[in-house]
């Protein structure tokens, strides 16, 4: 590649990792974004194979000079900044798949498919806290997720120190300890015996279909 980049010495820097050159780690994208696409068949170790579908794009670029694939990168959930990352592509696109999954049809307050990780649960409860007589004055990525106030029987609110679980029992699991959280925010309650207070929101959204 060296004829080729001559004039941008910049695609020989490294990452944090000194093994880890700017250019061959953005054809590892590439290359894994054409096997997606079907327009690389990398079925055998260590060959990489142009496919019809590959040869068809070729073609088409080389009539009009316009790639009928541009912006599709966008419209699958891709940016064009994926490539600087340092992660393995592989993971990363395994994380866009995951997050393109979804739950059965919820349907409440523009919510349309029911949660099926941590993160849809914080969307959910966001969407209900006001009716639930909840205020979120903080969220944060580490234990306890959720700075909250909570209305009481006098119309004041307290303070909540709440914790984000798809399933409640996931707060045993991430071994989070039995002080410092004040109430557990799931979807699924499959701890009955939980020395913690739970608020389980499947059970919930029934009051709001």
């Amino acid at each position: 590649m060296l004829a080729k980049l001559k004039n941008h010495p910049e695609e020989y820097n490294h990452y944090k990792n000194p093994n880890d050159i700017v250019w061959e780690n953005k054809i590892r994208w590439a290359r894994e974004y054409l096997k997606r696409k079907n327009q690389l068949d990398g079925s055998k170790h260590g060959i990489w194979i142009i496919t019809e579908t590959g040869k068809k794009r070729l073609e088409t670029y080389q009539y009009n000079l316009q790639d009928p694939d541009e912006g599709k990168a966008v419209l699958e959930g891709i940016d064009s900044s994926i490539a600087e990352t340092t992660e393995e592509p592989e993971e990363v696109f395994y994380k866009i798949d995951k997050l393109q999954s979804h739950g059965d049809i919820l349907g409440v307050r523009g919510i349309v498919y029911e949660p099926i990780n941590e993160q849809g649960v914080i969307l959910l409860f966001a969407a209900l806290c006001y009716d639930l007589n909840f205020r979120i004055e903080g969220i944060r990525a580490k234990f306890p997720d959720a700075l909250l106030t909570r209305r009481n029987e006098r119309g004041t609110f307290d303070k909540c120190l709440a914790e984000f679980e798809f399933k409640a029992s996931n707060y045993l699991l991430h071994k989070h300890p039995l002080k410092g959280c004040d109430l557990i925010i799931c979807w699924e309650n499959d701890w009955k015996d939980s020395p913690i207070e739970i608020l389980e929101l499947k059970s919930i959204c029934k009051d709001f279909k």
